[in-house]
């Protein structure tokens, strides 16, 4: 069997419109045209990050790590090309999954992005409704909705947009043509074809009506479950913060059970939204016995959940029902689909289980709503969505000021700091929303992980925090933070294979989550595993390319083994990050090119990096100037990482590059200091 390399990825095909008559009518133009055509390609692929796959001469086949990047290349190519000689290029892109099998390139989402850019007319560019919701927040792009269309070989149709930003071409529905279904047909056919479907219907109705009434019979497998992002109706008037909140309480409410093996977390079966993937092959990739799907549909002042409960392994249905509620129940809904799900799977339940599943941390609806509104921008992770997060936590607080959940949030908010704030400054900020929320409920599971972290990622009591952490693991089995915070202090207070062991328990949890990935792949550095380490890293780069902390910790997995070329290479594919990681990055380079022997190089990327990034970055410093062999002026920033709580301090006891200094008496001096002997 040959060996599948899967990847989701924006795909991008473009094509010269009308390239045979060109060929034809003045052979050398064409050539000229397609020179430029390839030549602009080249560029506008490199410059935001992407791969040309296939390159057909008048036309090809592309793929970037993000939507934004493939329009933005998009964009650019096709201003540049309206240079002389003039190309004209259509462009269609969508957003979805490949796979390499030897030299070829597949898979369904390529077929359609083809199809797509078969719609299109020279000077546009079409995309899906996938590359749409990732742009539609964006004031960049302004972008007009075509219509559906039924394209070949694809089996639901599908909403296609124009972009309509300054010197593009915008095409009318009824002048488009492309690798569109045959839909004429004979009035006797369409008669037939209405008494069928009218008579599908009525089967499916009926088939409705059996699986609502009759249950499977009773689960007796592994009581682990994946909660799968639920489906907005097709008027599309379910906002889509809310529609994934609603799916996150479920989740956050079935892994307080204790008796639940595993329910899988947010950021892996997020993935899933729209998937084309069967049950059992979600399954088997989660690891889970059983999977809950649903839709959310909006019917006036009412909503309906429409939710089934499969086993994954034989795709026989366990439950399923259809509940309405009206907006205020909002609040209990996700309870009663909970305590469903808990039976549906014979799960036992205890009466804090039952507490659990009825709680709500808000009355408010409003406030709810908010609050899921901030956790949409959270998961976001950069510096504008935080503070978007931030806003809408403080106005659910100012609806009901005692919304602990809220304050927990706004703890999150400063323990990960993207305020442009020292630690020192972010972090009393984020204890004081913290204990605020455990004042309003002390069993809040989140506001407990989040103190337990502060007490030793930034105080470095890590005896404390470890009690704490097992505590809390021990009631909230299913957190995956927790397993993952308390696998840190295992790991860099010396106990290394616990460490690691805790970290897999949280990536088991959510498999897919690039943090959880990326916490393997450090820790295995930290434990000296280099080539587990990089093996683990380049998993989490494929399922998330811009993670930042990934490329440094390959690159420095790289020095250990003296791999330069590698480990310069991992360093200058850095992507753009958090406001602060421009000048970061430069350091990050200075401390490959030092260890790699050019020297030369790192002063000149040195002196190109502002003072003030030096002060805010003195563990880098560190790094630097011991590179250099400047071990007294290494020791200088490390002291100075140590006042200011730099977050990478917390590697210090296990951080291979400090080996030449470990027997200095200031570097022991810092690790007393950090409670680590």
């Amino acid at each position: 069997m040959q060996q599948q390399n899967r990847q989701l990825a924006a795909i991008l095909f473009t094509d010269i419109v009308g390239y045979t008559a060109m060929m034809q009518k003045d052979e050398q133009n064409a050539l000229a045209i397609t020179r430029h055509f390839i030549a602009t390609l080249k560029r506008s692929t490199e410059t935001f990050h992407g791969r040309i796959l296939n390159d057909y001469g008048d036309g090809s086949l592309c793929c970037f790590p993000s939507a934004t990047e493939a329009v933005k290349a998009a964009v650019q190519l096709q201003h540049e090309l309206q240079k002389e000689p003039k190309v004209p290029l259509r462009v269609g892109i969508h957003v979805g999954e490949l796979f390499f099998e030897e030299n070829k390139v597949m898979g369904d989402s390529v077929n359609v992005a083809s199809r797509i850019q078969s719609l299109a007319c020279a000077n546009s560019i079409l995309f899906s409704k996938e590359v749409f919701d990732k742009l539609k927040n964006q004031p960049d792009y302004k972008s007009v909705s075509l219509g559906k269309f039924e394209f070949k070989n694809v089996d639901e149709p599908l909403e296609i947009f124009a972009l309509a930003n300054e010197g593009l071409i915008v095409p009318k529905k009824e002048q488009l043509t492309g690798k569109l279904k045959e839909i004429k047909r004979s009035s006797a056919k369409r008669k037939l074809f209405i008494t069928a479907g009218v008579f599908v219907l009525f089967l499916a109705a009926a088939l409705l009506i059996y699986k609502k009434f009759t249950g499977a019979a009773g689960f007796s497998g592994e009581k682990s479950i994946a909660v799968l992002p639920f489906g907005n109706d097709e008027q599309g008037n379910i906002e889509d913060y809310l529609n994934d909140g609603i799916t996150q309480d479920i989740i956050s409410k079935l892994s307080k059970i204790s008796s639940l093996q595993k329910v899988i977390g947010w950021f892996s079966v997020r993935t899933f939204k729209k998937t084309t993937k069967t049950i059992k092959q979600i399954g088997d990739e989660l690891g889970v016995a059983a999977i809950l799907t649903g839709t959310i549909q909006k019917q006036g002042d009412k909503t309906h959940i429409i939710a089934e409960l499969i086993e994954a392994s034989t795709n026989r249905r366990l439950w399923g029902d259809d509940f309405v509620y009206e907006d205020n129940d909002i609040l209990s809904i996700q309870g009663k689909v909970s305590n469903e799900i808990v039976t549906a799977l014979n799960a036992n339940i205890s009466t804090d289980d039952k507490k659990n599943l009825a709680r709500n941390y808000t009355e408010n609806v409003e406030a709810y709503k908010l609050y899921r509104k901030g956790r949409s921008f959270w998961d976001r992770r950069t510096k504008e969505s935080y503070d978007s997060a931030e806003g809408n936590y403080k106005k659910a607080i100012d609806l009901d000021p005692d919304y602990a959940l809220a304050y927990s949030g706004l703890a999150d908010c400063y323990t990960f700091n993207q305020k442009g704030l020292s630690q020192v400054e972010a972090v009393p900020i984020a204890l004081a929303y913290a204990e605020k929320a455990l004042q309003i409920d002390s069993s809040l599971v989140e506001a407990q992980t989040t103190l337990a972290f502060i007490q030793s990622h930034f105080n470095y009591d890590w005896q404390g925090a470890k009690i704490k952490f097992e505590k809390i693991i021990k009631s909230n089995p299913n957190y995956p933070f927790a397993h993952l915070y308390y696998g840190n202090v295992l790991l860099l207070t010396g106990n290394a294979d616990a460490g690691l062991a805790e970290t897999k328990k949280a990536l088991a949890l959510d498999p897919l989550s690039s943090v959880f990935n990326h916490a393997l792949g450090r820790g295995y550095y930290l434990s000296r595993k280099y080539d587990s380490s990089i093996a683990q890293l380049k998993k989490t780069i494929a399922l998330n390319p811009n993670f930042w902390s990934s490329y440094l910790f390959l690159a420095q997995d790289y020095l250990q083994k003296k791999l330069y070329v590698q480990a310069i290479d991992a360093f200058s594919s850095l992507p753009p990050g958090r406001f602060d990681q421009a000048d970061n990055g430069m350091l990050a380079k200075c401390v490959g090119y030092a260890a790699a022997g050019n020297k030369a190089k790192a002063i000149e990327l040195l002196k190109q990096i502002p003072e003030e990034t030096k002060a805010m970055f003195p563990h880098n410093m560190s790094l630097i100037n011991l590179a250099f062999n400047k071990i007294q002026e290494s020791l200088d920033y490390l002291e100075l990482a140590y006042k200011s709580r730099c977050i990478q301090m917390i590697n210090l006891r296990q951080e291979p590059i400090f080996d030449p200094i470990r027997n200095e008496p200031r570097f022991k001096e810092v690790i007393r200091k950090m409670n680590f002997e």
